[in-house]
């Protein structure tokens, strides 16, 4: 049970009802994985991976969590990438936890655009190694800023909760039409470009859980281009059943005038068919203005719990290039994963 507690508060990013966990004290946790993937024999000059099998020590991130005095509350990530070959400072925040229905986070946090961005990324919650397509390239996972949020939730008699978070950060920034992928990394506003945004969600208790998000800043001070990310969220949760899926679409200016859109969304389900063995599938697919960057992707995997604290992932992904016009790429890939939270 206090496993449960601690990671529905290290998922989160942030506090909504940390009473419980506060009562433990300090703590430092994590979690870690490494993976095998194999990709078809399919030479690219912008990743030469894809044409070899490789080892990856995906990620080993330690973090800290404690009540500092009273009622304030702090919590910091590190991550260490690809073998230490990255090395991130993914989040460190103080929160301010009085009143249940209004926590107010200040500093480096994960921004809760939709579930996965926040809560769902990490190779331990993740049912599917790696992230859906639009979580790559239209809000990209693991985007951290700096700022300040108020987030809480309030009953709605027996039905369920209402939940909210908004806030302000220094916001994505980048090229004129560039990948919003590279915009992340903003921590000292460079660019002057404060931006806002929220989510408002529904937790049912007979299992759903729905969500809008939106994000809404000036990318380009230069060229006073603006960039606005509307989303929504949803999942289903019975027994052994877990459904969810996210759809995302963002209007990025250009210098021309015209503003580009660029959408995509997920589904995935997963079936707990034993204590410890679980199937999963998750279909992915994003739409860019060049065609030649409409992807499509198809997941089906297998996990394995050996124990409460570990997963053995295995998922074969089936990849799909969507535009008109566009030669299918052979770039399937298969990915066997080992994670472990602690």
């Amino acid at each position: 049970m206090r496993k449960a507690l601690l990671w529905a508060a290290i998922t989160v990013g942030g506090l909504v009802a940390p009473a419980t966990v506060l009562a433990q004290g300090l703590m430092v946790s994590g979690y870690a994985s490494e993976e095998f993937e194999w990709f078809q024999r399919t030479a690219s000059a912008s990743d030469p991976r894809t044409s070899r099998n490789y080892f990856d020590a995906q990620n080993f991130n330690l973090i800290l969590l404690g009540q500092l005095r009273g009622d304030v509350f702090a919590a910091v990530e590190v991550e260490y990438e690809h073998g230490g070959e990255e090395i991130e400072f993914e989040y460190g925040y103080l929160a301010f936890t009085r009143w249940p229905s209004a926590n107010i986070v200040v500093g480096k946090f994960l921004v809760p655009f939709g579930r996965f961005n926040a809560d769902l990324h990490p190779a331990w919650v993740n049912r599917i190694p790696g992230r859906p397509l639009p979580n790559d390239a239209v809000l990209p996972v693991a985007y951290s800023d700096v700022g300040a949020m108020v987030r809480g939730a309030a009953p709605v008699g027996t039905s369920g909760r209402v939940t909210y978070d908004v806030w302000g950060v220094n916001g994505l920034a980048g090229d004129a039409g560039g990948s919003i992928r590279d915009m992340r990394d903003n921590v000292v506003d460079v660019d002057n470009n404060i931006a806002v945004g929220g989510r408002l969600g529904f937790v049912s208790s007979m299992g759903f859980d729905i969500g809008a998000s939106a994000y809404n800043g000036t990318y380009n001070d230069e060229d006073d281009l603006n960039l606005r990310i509307l989303g929504v969220d949803a999942s289903y949760r019975r027994g052994s059943l877990e459904v969810r899926g996210e759809w995302m679409s963002a209007s990025q200016g250009a210098t021309d005038g015209d503003d580009l859109t660029k959408s995509g969304y997920y589904l995935l389900g997963s079936y707990l068919v034993r204590p410890a063995v679980e199937v999963a599938a998750r279909y992915s697919a994003v739409e860019f203005p060049a065609e030649s960057g409409d992807r499509a992707r198809i997941s089906v995997g297998l996990n394995l719990y050996p124990s409460d604290a570990a997963a053995f992932r295995f998922a074969y992904n089936i990849n799909r290039e969507t535009g008109s016009g566009v030669t299918s790429v052979k770039n399937n890939s298969f990915i066997a994963q080992f994670t472990v939270g602690f």
